[in-house]
């Protein structure tokens, strides 16, 4: 059987972010809780991504980019240095 490629014009579309429902609605959560997000969340996707390998390092980034919302500027270093983490993993 021979499989044909599908040719997209539009490169574009075929960009899809997976991002981790489980840390998105668990930094919903800790924001309307604490105004940002948990050391908790962040140490447990970082372990799941690296440690583990339950989530690819690119579904644990498109993960960070999607609660990056959350996080307060004053964390910024940390989730910056869990990001690098990640991408690196």
């Amino acid at each position: 059987m021979k499989i044909n490629p599908i040719v997209n014009s539009n490169p574009s579309q075929t960009n899809f972010k997976a991002v981790n429902q489980k840390y998105l609605k668990w930094a919903e959560k800790d924001y309307k809780r604490i105004k940002d997000v948990s050391s908790e969340l962040l140490e447990s996707l970082r372990d799941d991504v690296c440690l583990f390998g339950d989530i690819s390092s690119k579904d644990g980034v498109d993960t960070m980019n999607a609660i990056r919302k959350y996080s307060k500027p004053s964390g910024k270093d940390v989730f910056e240095l869990v990001l690098d983490n990640i991408r690196n993993a």
